[in-house]
């Protein structure tokens, strides 16, 4: 069920009927999110459930074995098993293919051979429950100790499929607590989904089909110029598919009386490599900070800065094998931790020469290169394997580099621009369509909870825009078959 069709929209408004006519009870509410959520897993396939709540199951029993064991060989023990167990089923179905694949006389075997059925969105679920796990371990939370609670916390729909992944020390007690809505809530919460289904269907699905060109097998013919600018537009593809996404599901989400994690925050006006990913897939970051690098730093704490770097490189080499069983994926991890090294080892001369020049030009510059490198980077991701990516960076460094591009490539540069225009004029406000951004200071300060004037007007400035954007998705989005989140398969 995609968020983007008319199904989930009769779902969505069945389920948050039901829901607040239960605002009394909150373990009410939680089993209709949970049931909710199960039925919208289902309609993916129906064996997805089975495998999400023997999961949801098996963590929530090692969550509390942790928790009440008090002997520190023990409870290590019992963390490695439940890393294990839980781990086995991400491996199994994601990548048994690529490891097979990759044993001696067995090249042969590919993932379709072992006819697995990879359950969509098994990436961001197992992430968010190790992370509980963690989290139980390292005494950040008490286990939960209501089933349902922590079924519907792992399950909620939003989140399940693409993420974001949600960190159990701040939206797990939401479940807990009475839930509240407000208008404001309300609102926020539709302009959120209204802007990330704009970047879906207007933007997204357009340029999707120049960058399906572009990466195809038959793109040989293609001159550096072109696969330079499909290359250039998966960028703006996959930004506009995945954080539409999680816009989409914050915002469905607020309308629960749920909050969860701002996913991206304009990664593509970075100034370097390390912002962008601090501003890229955040709770994915987040929880490779959280769990992956910073134990290994500490661990490496007498190595100082050399300490470091080897935890930026494994953090990213976990995080290229994390978003695909592919050496694609593993290199496109590493060239990133590599980029994060070299900004680390040169900050000083970086600084240094940067300093000469006038802030704005200093800033633009370093934008231009950081995007000029993420372009490259997410060849890797997006080709088809890791033969193809470099055939592709050969083609754009050959001198067909300077050659007119393809006119169907280039025109779908177009569809990029009023994503980019908007977000970087909203770049201020706590979320994309944030008009209380543009009312008077102390208005916004206030919040002006009983100034209705006010009120009215950002009521009146909001429904404008959201019929706006309503009108310009009906008019501009692609008409042919709707097309998945690309994250789907991670």
């Amino acid at each position: 069920m995609l968020f983007n069709s008319l199904e989930f929209g009769v779902f969505f408004a069945i389920l948050l009927a039901v829901y607040w006519l239960l605002y009394k009870n909150r373990n009410a509410q939680n089993l209709i999110l949970l049931a909710g959520s199960l039925i919208f897993y289902a309609w993916l396939h129906y064996s997805f459930p089975i495998y999400l709540m023997a999961m949801v199951s098996v963590s929530y029993v090692l969550g509390k074995l942790i928790g009440r064991q008090e002997n520190e060989k023990r409870r290590k023990g019992l963390l490695i098993l439940s890393l294990v167990v839980l781990s086995a089923g991400l491996i199994y179905t994601k990548y048994s293919g690529f490891i097979l694949g990759n044993i001696k006389g067995l090249e042969s075997w590919e993932a379709g051979a072992l006819h697995i059925l990879v359950p969509v969105g098994i990436s961001f679920y197992t992430f968010a429950i190790l992370g509980y796990i963690l989290d139980v371990y390292y005494e950040a939370i008490e286990p939960e100790a209501n089933y349902l609670t922590f079924a519907t916390y792992i399950c909620f729909f939003p989140q399940l499929l693409s993420g974001p992944i949600p960190a159990a020390t701040t939206v797990l007690p939401q479940f807990k607590k009475k839930a509240t809505v407000s208008v404001n809530s309300v609102t926020e919460g539709i302009g959120e989904f209204l802007w990330g289904l704009f970047k879906k269907m207007v933007v997204a699905d357009n340029i999707s089909m120049a960058v399906s060109y572009c990466f195809s097998a038959n793109n040989v013919d293609l001159s550096g110029s072109s696969l330079f600018i499909g290359a250039a537009l998966f960028g703006i593809n996959i930004y506009a598919d995945f954080s539409g996404y999680s816009s989409m599901a914050r915002g469905c989400a607020k309308m629960f009386g749920i909050d969860i994690i701002q996913n991206f925050n304009l990664p593509l006006f970075s100034k370097s490599v390390a912002e962008y990913w601090r501003r890229w897939h955040i709770s994915l970051t987040n929880w490779l900070y959280s769990y992956i690098y910073n134990p290994l730093v500490f661990g490496l704490k007498r190595w100082g800065k050399w300490g470091v770097i080897v935890g930026i490189f494994i953090t990213f080499f976990i995080s290229g094998i994390w978003h695909g069983a592919g050496w694609q994926f593993i290199v496109f991890g590493v060239v990133n931790g590599i980029a994060i090294i070299f900004e680390i080892l040169t900050k000083d001369i970086r600084t240094r020469l940067l300093g000469k020049m006038p802030s704005w030009l200093g800033g633009l510059i370093s934008t231009f290169v950081v995007l000029i490198f993420m372009l490259f980077s997410w060849i890797f991701f997006r080709a088809n394997d890791l033969a193809q990516a470099m055939r592709m960076i050969g083609r754009i460094c050959s001198g067909s580099l300077f050659s007119a591009p393809d006119t169907f490539v280039v025109e779908y540069l177009v569809w990029g621009i009023p994503m980019v225009v908007i977000e970087w004029l909203q770049r201020k406000g706590r979320y994309t369509l944030d008009v209380d951004q543009w009312l008077p200071t102390k208005v916004v300060r206030k919040r002006a909870p009983k100034n209705k004037k006010i009120m009215m007007l950002s009521l009146g400035i909001k429904l404008a825009i959201y019929v706006a954007i309503c009108l310009s998705i009906y008019f501009f989005h692609k008409k042919v078959d709707m097309a998945e989140y690309y994250y789907f398969k991670f």
